[in-house]
This record gives structure tokens, C-alpha cells and sequence, in this order.
């Protein structure tokens, strides 16, 4: 046996009705289009023709968003170009909007490469953002031992949120895809708590908006801040930098290690797995706990190097964009990093439309035709075949 290839024999060996935590059967449909947005599914010509339709098409219903609301479609482009990439503060801020985003996807790579779908990453950001406020609010020193540990801590409060989700499925059967999204509604009740009246995280003067009063945290001290190095002329985020390593780190651990293989193979087929030895359980449960912990390392990166204050909107759908970027990606770690700074190109450009008075939701509609874009080929590529095989039986018949 080498890497995923199974024998024949093997794979017809699953039962047809085995069904995953999602409710998809391997054998129908759902499972079809799953395995197709984990791999390629067709030949790359027509898939990047499809995906070059399914963008223009989108990109298109945006400028015509734009110009139906008395906003130029050039000057909407022209914005978006010169406050992502136009340039050098305008790179740094999307790479500083990308790192977050980068690191939710990563975990959720590791989870859906373990057939795990937590999508409750939303939370486990905003967990995250709490258990670095802990620390630096809190713990006196320098910057080079206090941000280290406001990242540990930061990981595993996001890590043992999204553990819970994995307890309560392997000891429960409660489906992780329910119970993930609904702990993000409880961890940001919880977050609102701890910084509002006499909560252990409420600003009690120091803020920067109605101190004092309002549901926020002090400040993040100047030293315990995410420093931004400068690097080829440009100021580059220690946060993306840390967003990348861990992107090459977790590609790495997923393609050539055992553990990497027995999540990918849990991923493929639970009753094969369960042949040769690989606990789902204990597996599943490090892969939904790992994803916890980058995405909690995401919050982190939010508080120390972008908001510097916990406030209610401190997540800001980090969580629901890293989940998106993850699923257009088809969890490959180097799409992921790619699309995470297209994704942060689309923020940063968004802030210089907004000072224009174009309406933020024309962004998020072009942002949204992106994800259109990566996710219908394989659908499209998937539902055409099975029309020509069904075509094909029906001339055999």
C-alpha cells in the first residue's frame, strides 16, 4: 500500500450506507462532491476555464452592482487595486488582513483532511482573542516573552473550545456540524461578559472609546504588540509571517508524515481506517482540536496586531472567511495562502471604497463571487459527468 491508493477489493468493500458525522453517504452524490472539492475533478483546461466564467460572471454582477447605485465600475476597480496593492502601506495591509484568514484555513485543512467539519471557527477566533487578552493584560514584561505566551495561550483556549465539539461527538453523537456553530453564539456571549461591567477583561478608564462604559478591554500595551519588520521595502507582519510558517509547517505534517496519512486516510474512508488501526475517535478529535488552536492562534494575531482591544465585532467573520477560504481551496494549504491574500486584498481595498462612500456590500458581493468561483467547477465538472454516465447506461441499455 502506498499512500492513499487502495486496493479495488478495499475500497467496494465499504458499505454503501455507511454514512460520516455530516449525514453524506460515500457512494451518492454528497460523497461525490465532497471527494471533488478535496481533489481535482476534471481536466485542468476546462476547470480553469469554468473558474474564469464563474469569476467574470461574478465580478461582473458587482460592477453592475456598483453602477446601478451611481458608482463608477473603473473608479470601483481602480480603489480596490490602490488599497490592496497600489503600494507599500497598501500591501501591508492586506498582508495584515490575510494572516488571520490564513491561519482559521490551515486548521480547517487539517480537520477536513480528517473528514472532520467543524465550522465553528468563529468562536474558537474569538477564544482565541480572549486567551491572549488574559496574558497581556495581565502579565507584566517584555514583548519577546509576553506575545509567545499570549499565542499559547491564545491556542489553547481556542483548541479546547473546539475540543468540546469533538468530546460531545465521540462520546455523544451530537453532529459536530450543529454543536461547532452553535458554541460560536456561546463563546461570544461569554467574551461580551468578560469584558463588560464587571467582567475580568472590562476596561476600566483605559480605553480608547467610552471607558470606562462600554463592552470592551483595555488597550494592548505598546510593547506586547505584534511587531512589523521591514523587509524587501516593504513592512511585512510578523502575524503573516507566523501565518505562513505554520501554512508550510501543516502541509509538510499532512503530506509526508504517519500522522498526516492516518488523518488523510480517516478522511478518506472511517471503515478503512478503522481496518488498519486509526482510531477516529482520538485522530478525529486532534484534527477538530487542532483546528481550534490556529484559529484561536488567529485571534491572537487580531488582538495583537490589527483591533489592540477586545470588543464584541472582534472577530470580525474571520472565522466564516478562513472556513470559506479552506472550503474554495479544496484544503490545500498553498491555495489557501493564496486565497487568503486575495481575500485580504478584498478588506483592504474595501476600507479605500468605503472612504469613497461606495457601499461595503458591493466588496462583499465581489468577495462572495471569488468563493462562487472556486466551489461551482468542481459541482458543475461532478454533475456532468454523472449526466454522461447516465446517458452512457442508457444507450447500453
Amino acid at each position: 500500500m502506498s499512500g492513499l491508493e487502495l486496493p479495488e477489493k478495499t475500497k467496494e468493500s465499504s458499505p454503501a450506507g455507511q454514512s460520516s458525522d455530516t449525514g453524506i453517504r460515500p457512494g451518492g452524490l454528497g460523497g461525490e462532491l465532497a471527494a471533488a472539492l478535496r481533489s481535482n475533478s476534471g481536466p485542468a483546461a476546462r476547470q480553469v476555464g469554468m473558474f474564469a466564467l464563474f469569476l467574470a460572471v461574478g465580478l461582473a454582477v458587482g460592477l453592475i452592482l456598483a453602477w446601478s447605485t451611481g458608482h463608477s465600475p473603473t473608479v470601483v476597480l481602480g480603489n480596490l487595486f490602490e488599497g490592496s496593492f497600489g503600494n507599500a502601506m497598501s500591501i501591508s495591509y492586506t498582508l495584515s488582513f490575510a494572516a488571520p484568514l490564513l491561519l482559521v484555513a490551515v486548521g480547517t485543512v487539517i480537520c477536513m483532511q480528517a473528514g472532520q467539519f467543524n465550522i465553528g471557527q468563529e468562536g474558537q477566533v474569538t477564544l482565541g482573542a480572549v486567551g491572549a487578552g488574559f496574558v497581556v493584560f495581565n502579565i507584566d514584561g517584555p514583548g519577546i516573552v509576553v506575545i509567545p505566551l499570549a499565542f499559547v495561550a491564545a491556542a489553547v483556549a481556542g483548541g479546547l473550545w473546539a475540543a468540546l465539539v469533538a468530546l460531545l461527538k465521540f462520546t455523544r453523537g451530537v453532529n459536530i456540524v450543529v454543536s461547532s456553530l452553535l458554541f460560536v453564539f456561546l463563546a461570544e456571549q461569554l467574551m461580551v461578559w468578560l469584558i463588560s461591567g464587571s467582567g475580568p477583561l472590562h476596561d476600566d478608564g483605559e480605553g480608547v472609546l467610552g471607558a470606562g462604559t462600554a463592552s470592551q478591554s483595555p488597550t494592548v500595551p505598546a510593547g506586547s504588540r505584534l511587531p512589523t519588520p521591514h523587509l524587501f521595502g516593504l513592512d511585512i507582519p510578523s502575524g503573516f509571517v507566523i501565518a505562513v510558517v505554520a501554512a508550510i509547517v501543516v502541509a509538510w505534517v499532512l503530506r509526508s508524515t504517519l500522522l498526516g496519512y492516518r488523518l488523510r486516510i480517516l478522511g478518506h474512508s472511517p471503515v478503512v481506517a478503522h481496518t488498519i488501526g486509526v482510531s477516529e475517535s482520538r485522530i478525529g478529535s486532534l484534527a477538530v482540536a487542532a483546528s481550534g488552536a490556529f484559529a484561536g492562534a488567529a485571534g491572537a494575531v487580531i488582538l495583537l496586531g490589527q483591533s489592540f482591544q477586545l470588543h464584541p465585532g472582534t472577530a470580525s467573520s474571520i472565522g466564516w472567511n478562513g472556513l470559506l477560504i479552506a472550503l474554495a481551496a479544496r484544503t490545500k494549504t498553498g491555495v489557501s495562502a493564496v486565497l487568503a491574500v486575495v481575500f485580504g486584498a478584498m478588506i483592504a481595498g474595501g476600507g479605500l471604497l468605503g472612504s469613497d462612500n461606495v457601499p461595503v456590500d458591493i466588496v462583499n458581493v465581489m468577495t462572495a463571487s471569488i468563493v462562487v468561483a472556486l466551489l461551482c467547477p468542481p459541482v458543475v465538472l461532478v454533475a456532468l459527468r454523472r449526466r454522461r454516465q447516465r446517458r452512457a447506461a442508457q444507450v447500453t441499455a
